[in-house]
């Protein structure tokens, strides 16, 4: 029987080589399982072309294979640890100053600059602080003052800091009282700035000042006294600038006088029988005096003529007549101080015509509807004393002594039966009144102020954390002049409470145009690192050169800090 296997005794020991065996002629059913192992296969022998190409070696069996060696990287979520490399994201260099952009680029960090930002925050906040009147207040890293108060000002820190109550800005000023000595005046007051005295007693009085200033005066006389026209009232005069002009009271130029003594006269008024007002004046060396004319009296009832009202400051109204006689006129005004009286009208049992006032003619008598007497002219509004007060206003005419009077004009005029007001140079009413008397008013500086060198200085702030630069907004404008950024006007800062300072070093390009009339200034981004350390801020401004020809008005300043 033929053999159908060979034995492993039958085969020599290396017998049996590649060359013995064809390609395929061992197939794995011919081999018994573990027949071969490590020991039957030389080192190096196998080769990949050994290994089937769908083998699906599992990559347990291949020592030091991680796991993540056969997983698709391509997916972000596949990466877990581990450093990417800059070249792999986009072309450029990646670095602490650089970021990616969306075009796969490395680009320098953007850099937002802030400034306008900044500046119009500063801005809003002076509007918020005048428009709700606030003193300084701070925001984050920031503080705020309009000077809507004085409480944002460390006055000790501060020189010749002056603040405008009402326009609300600093200026450099100093100030020195003036006295006043034998003034003997009825009422003495102040108005802001401003030294008021006033003069009602009749008569006349001394006044001395010891310093060499602007005085504003109102000078009224004594109103006419009431017959059966009506007084008119004193002449007015006035150099005060927010008064009316016209035919009575016109503005004229105030009082520049030395240290000099000056004469007070006050006008009495007019007699009830149509008497005619005393003068007022001012008077002194080196003065050309300033008189005002007594009003005119108010014409008599006649029969068969009545008598015309009197010229004086402003005219008296003409009197009535009862047999039909002609008109009796009213007296003339004097120019600028006031006007005429109103004329008595013609006919039996008719009106006497009015005083007239200040600021308007005496009414003429009417003869219809009615048979009356004449409202009076009206007087002129004054502000002198700080308050609003009309004064030297006509007296009203009567009709006959029996008949319906006019009305007196306004600012203290007498109607029928009524004096005219005292203090006012009024015009007396009809029916034999008399005239109020007049009043000398004189309005002057408390001090004589100087323009001075600003220094501005701020109440420290304290930061939150210790900042290493400053950023400043502030507003001016100029008084007078025109302050050279930098030269003339400067700014610094200081974050330990101002033992140390950093210029902000303002210049013709730190402006940024104006803002309602006031000229802004910016400066931003100051590095003041180098100061000690501190977290309290201040800033101090400074205004140099200043002088009658140069005023530099500080309207507005935030600081901040970062």
């Amino acid at each position: 029987m033929a053999r159908t296997k060979i034995k492993t005794a039958d085969i020599t020991a290396d017998a049996v080589t590649a060359a013995e065996i064809a390609t395929g002629a061992v197939g794995t059913t011919e081999i018994a399982t573990d027949a071969v192992t490590a020991t039957e296969i030389a080192a190096d022998t196998i080769t990949n072309t050994q290994i089937k190409s769908d083998a699906a070696i599992a990559t347990s069996k291949i020592t030091g294979l991680a796991t993540s060696a056969t997983t698709d990287t391509t997916n972000a979520d596949n990466i877990s640890t581990g450093t990417l490399g800059s070249a792999r994201m986009g072309s450029g260099t990646a670095s602490s100053t650089t970021v990616l952009y969306g075009d796969g680029s490395w680009k320098a960090e953007p850099v937002t600059n802030t400034d306008g930002i900044n500046s119009d925050i500063a801005l809003l906040g002076f509007k918020v602080a005048t428009n709700g009147s606030l003193g300084k207040y701070n925001l984050v890293d920031q503080t705020e003052d309009s000077f809507q108060d004085a409480t944002g000002i460390d006055a000790g820190a501060s020189t010749y800091e002056y603040r405008d109550p009402t326009n609300k800005y600093y200026v450099g000023q100093s100030s020195s009282a003036i006295s006043t000595s034998g003034s003997n005046a009825d009422t003495m007051t102040t108005d802001g700035l401003y030294s008021i005295f006033q003069y009602t007693t009749t008569g006349a009085r001394a006044f001395t000042i010891d310093t060499a200033v602007t005085i504003d005066y109102l000078v009224i006389a004594g109103g006419g006294g009431g017959a059966h026209g009506g007084g008119g009232a004193g002449g007015y005069r006035n150099s005060y600038n927010s008064e009316p002009s016209g035919g009575g009271g016109s503005s004229e130029t105030a009082i520049s006088g030395g240290a000099v003594a000056y004469t007070i006269t006050v006008g009495t008024g007019g007699g009830g029988d149509g008497g005619s007002g005393g003068l007022s004046s001012i008077s002194g060396s080196g003065l050309t005096t300033i008189t005002s004319t007594g009003g005119g009296g108010g014409g008599q009832y006649g029969n068969p003529t009545g008598s015309p009202g009197a010229s004086g400051g402003s005219g008296g109204g003409g009197g009535a007549n009862e047999s039909g006689a002609p008109v009796a006129s009213g007296g003339a005004g004097t120019a600028n101080q006031g006007y005429a009286g109103g004329a008595s009208a013609g006919g039996s049992g008719v009106g006497a015509g009015a005083g007239g006032g200040a600021g308007a003619v005496g009414q003429a008598a009417q003869t219809s509807p009615n048979l009356v007497g004449g409202d009076g002219g009206d007087g002129l509004t004054s502000s002198i004393t700080g308050t609003a007060v009309t004064r030297a206003g006509g007296g009203g005419g009567t009709r006959n002594y029996a008949g319906a009077g006019g009305q007196g004009g306004a600012g203290g005029g007498g109607s029928i039966g009524e004096a005219g007001q005292a203090f006012t140079g009024s015009g007396g009413g009809a029916l034999d009144q008399a005239g109020g008397s007049g009043i000398v008013i004189l309005r002057f500086p408390t001090a004589v102020y100087s323009r001075e060198n600003l220094t501005l200085v701020s109440v420290a702030t304290t930061a939150e954390t210790q900042p290493t630069k400053a950023d400043l907004v502030m507003t001016y404008t100029n008084g007078a002049g025109t302050a050279t950024i930098g030269t003339d006007l400067t700014a610094e800062v200081s974050r330990d409470n101002g033992t140390t300072y950093t210029s902000f070093g303002l210049s013709a390009s730190s402006d940024q145009g104006d803002t309602g009339g006031h000229t802004i200034l910016t400066s931003h981004n100051l590095d003041i690192s180098g100061q000690p350390a501190g977290t309290s801020m201040r800033y101090r401004i400074k205004t140099i050169n200043q002088s009658a020809g140069k005023e530099t008005r500080i309207h507005a300043v935030s600081l901040g800090w970062s």
